[in-house]
């Protein structure tokens, strides 16, 4: 998937959300490049992946702010969640900023599920794979917070669900 956004007038925004389940070898690539060209604009993106079985994930973002788009508000994150050493991540998010009074943050992060979640979950009676597909689905679930229309969450939440409930 390859995305690109053009800000060009004053008070325009931009989001970009993705939960992303891979496994068995799959291969997904996300590109985007949002482009603050006005002032006031505002961007979001929130990518994360959940990565297992020699699958591999790829980020590559870009946050352009033109000199004159001032008061701009731009942010992204990517999380990879790798359920096993045969899973790969690969992150490349940047800024690239010429107005001086903004507000942009960027980052990346990947890790593993914490065994202690684990341990705390099943010394409540909760079998380990269940405790598992609960952790990974709170991790993808939080990319729906930023959704207002409730009927269009519950059905990506299921859609969400389906998948890990396959893992």
């Amino acid at each position: 998937m390859s995305e690109c956004k053009l800000l060009e007038k004053e008070n325009s925004n931009c989001f970009i959300l993705s939960a992303l389940c891979l496994d068995k070898e799959e291969h997904q690539e996300i590109k985007t490049k949002i482009n603050h060209l006005a002032p006031n604009c505002k961007s979001f993106q929130k990518i994360k992946n959940v990565l297992e079985n020699n699958s591999v994930g790829v980020y590559q973002g870009k946050i352009f702010v033109k000199d004159i788009a001032q008061k701009t508000d731009a942010y992204q994150l990517s999380k990879a969640l790798i359920l096993n050493d045969m899973a790969e991540f690969n992150a490349k998010p940047e800024l690239e900023i010429y107005a001086d009074d903004v507000k942009c943050s960027h980052g990346s992060s990947s890790g593993s599920i914490d065994e202690d979640a684990i341990h705390y979950l099943m010394t409540r009676g909760i079998e380990r794979s269940k405790a598992r597909k609960l952790l990974i689905n709170g991790f993808l679930n939080e990319i729906f917070e930023n959704i207002p229309e409730q009927d269009l969450k519950v059905f990506l939440k299921k859609i969400v669900e389906d998948q890990i409930n396959g893992i």
